[in-house]
């Protein structure tokens, strides 16, 4: 059975905005921080082109079919700062003012929906530029509560945090490393609700025109052994860059990728293949 429908799906909540400023005191050199500010919005223009190989065993011939499917996104997402508490954690709210989805089927067949079509706008009206997705946001870019997620799972947003990044407790200076821990809760029609740990490793590999460079990698700590079970969590393996500009102190871009191939999933001959490669770039005003 073919089930790329359900992980394209999951494929399409949206990530996330910024944070409070520098610990004050004196240090010359204090860590690099998200800097909030009550009112300030962030655009961001998103692209993400989707691939899904199968191939399983036809059940009259036993002989291999192989099924392609593809999903080409691009959306326009603005986060607003609605709130900053002592401890510098924002509430951020995030609107999608832009989204056109195409997704190309096994038979060659495709469906678009494009807001600048008023008809497919209408159709998109309970996503469409109104808040999505309300969050809180320390400042290193850590999300510390999903307080509304309405396109998806808020458990999305733990795997792909809003701004795709963490800072470290100092620093960082080049080539300076650290690891975030996180897990993934997969809820019917993906799993059962069983929980998944996962590990992602950032490391700044260099700081140019205002934006250093943070070179990221997803990996999954305990793959389950029935690989068929594997393919829901294939779409959180993001490695690739991410940037932050050090002028804005903010979350600037990200280049990434998810790639798996899973040989003989469903039995002897079978294959799921997957490859996801994701832009993100801050809108300047």
């Amino acid at each position: 059975m073919f089930r790329q429908s359900a992980v394209l799906l999951f494929l399409i909540t949206p990530p996330s905005v910024a944070a409070q400023p520098p610990v004050a005191g004196g240090n010359p050199n204090p860590p690099l921080r998200f800097k909030w500010q009550v009112d300030q919005s962030v655009t961001y223009k998103v692209t993400q082109q989707t691939v899904v190989r199968e191939t399983v065993l036809d059940e009259k011939t036993e002989k291999p079919v192989t099924t392609v499917a593809k999903t080409n996104l691009a959306l326009v997402r603005r986060w607003t700062v609605k709130a900053v508490d002592a401890t510098g954690v924002a509430t951020l709210e995030m609107t999608i003012t832009a989204m056109k989805n195409e997704f190309l089927r096994p038979d060659g067949s495709s469906v678009v929906r494009d807001s600048a079509d008023p008809e497919h706008a209408r159709e998109m009206a309970a996503y469409l530029n109104v808040p999505v997705v309300t969050v809180k946001v320390d400042s290193q870019g850590k999300l510390v509560e999903v307080k509304e997620a309405k396109a998806g799972s808020g458990a999305r947003l733990q795997a792909e945090l809003p701004f795709r990044m963490v800072l470290p407790d100092t620093g960082p200076t080049v080539g300076q490393t650290w690891v975030r821990a996180f897990q993934m809760k997969l809820d019917p029609p993906l799993g059962t609700g069983e929980s998944h740990e996962f590990s992602q490793s950032f490391r700044a590999t260099e700081v140019k025109t205002g934006l250093l460079v943070m070179a990221v990698e997803t990996a999954l700590k305990d793959p389950p052994k029935a690989l068929a079970e594997r393919i829901p969590l294939v779409p959180m393996l993001w490695t690739g860059e991410v940037y932050f500009s050090t002028t804005a102190n903010r979350y600037h871009a990200a280049r990434l990728k998810a790639k798996a191939e899973l040989l003989n999933h469903q039995g002897q001959g079978t294959k799921f293949e997957y490859e996801s490669v994701y832009s993100e770039d801050v809108v300047e005003k």
